[in-house]
């Protein structure tokens, strides 16, 4: 149970696209008008873990399936890349922050389909977690808090922010160029 744990906290909680995209959002529009992306991003989260409890095997066992989201996945995170290297603290009416961004980005998310079928198929556990339904709740819930951990992270630093967004907007679209690279490896 605690590898389960420890696996769903690590892919949950580190950078990724997620997490890189809820702590631009915090810096630039706050914590409360980041709950759009963050709920849409809890909620794609889920319909991919519903979609992920449904087919792991097939999503599994098809490369042509896998390939293609990595192509599309690294289409969209270039465009958010874009996105978020030219914005300024004065133009945040981008689509950095909104809902339907949030669940775009699941749904191109190679990362959070693999969270999915890892966590649901690769883990033999007892008791309560046995019931895939109970890990799949464990695994957004897990998820949903680290969105929301980095949205405050980034607006605890928006002063900081402020002053040094071109260097911080060049770092965060820096590390969202290295997670196109790491849906190739």
């Amino acid at each position: 149970m605690l590898a389960f744990f420890m696996f769903v906290f690590v892919m949950a909680w580190t950078p990724g696209p997620n997490t890189i995209m809820s702590m631009v959002s915090g810096q630039q529009r706050g914590f409360k008008n980041s709950l759009r992306l963050n709920l849409g991003m809890f909620i794609g989260v889920g319909i991919i873990g519903l979609i992920a409890a449904l087919f792991a095997n097939w999503l599994k066992n098809t490369p042509e399936f896998i390939f293609s989201m990595k192509i599309i996945g690294s289409c969209y995170l270039a465009y958010l890349t874009y996105h978020v290297f030219i914005s300024t603290p004065e133009n945040t009416d981008n689509k950095v922050g909104d809902f339907n961004t949030g669940i775009l980005l699941q749904l191109t998310n190679i990362k959070v389909y693999l969270f999915f079928i890892t966590g649901l198929s690769a883990f033999t556990l007892d008791g309560v977690l046995e019931k895939i339904s109970v890990r799949w709740l464990a695994m957004v819930l897990i998820s949903g808090a680290g969105t929301i951990a980095w949205t405050i992270f980034g607006q605890v630093i928006n002063r900081v922010y402020q002053r040094y967004y071109r260097y911080i907007n060049t770092i965060v679209s820096f590390l969202l160029v290295l997670s196109i690279i790491d849906l190739w490896h």
